[in-house]
């Protein structure tokens, strides 16, 4: 079931990962919006579906335009290597034809 439990779930101190306790336990700022998604689902459904929309507008890169990073916070310094399996798994033309597609 897609609800708000998961708020709840901060509240009471049982999520599974540490860094999410963290948006309840050391944040204020963090705190408060665990608090009105927790005690109002339709917030957290109204608030959920305007980041969807924010998501769908953002600018995504695909076939060589982009790349599929080791850690996402940092770009990869040789995408070669990941290149050669993404043309092992999509073969090369299939790539090249959904990068001209976007």
């Amino acid at each position: 079931v897609f609800d708000n439990n998961y708020y709840l779930d901060l509240q009471n101190n049982e999520t599974l990962f540490t860094s999410d306790q963290t948006l309840y336990s050391n944040s204020a700022d963090t705190e408060d919006i665990v608090d009105s998604f927790a005690s109002n689902q339709t917030v957290f459904f109204e608030n959920f579906i305007l980041g969807m929309l924010k998501m769908g507008q953002l600018d995504v890169l695909t076939g060589s335009e982009g790349e599929i990073r080791t850690n996402c916070s940092i770009a990869n310094t040789d995408s070669s290597y990941y290149q050669q399996i993404i043309e092992s798994i999509v073969g090369p033309e299939e790539q090249s034809q959904s990068s001209q597609s976007t």
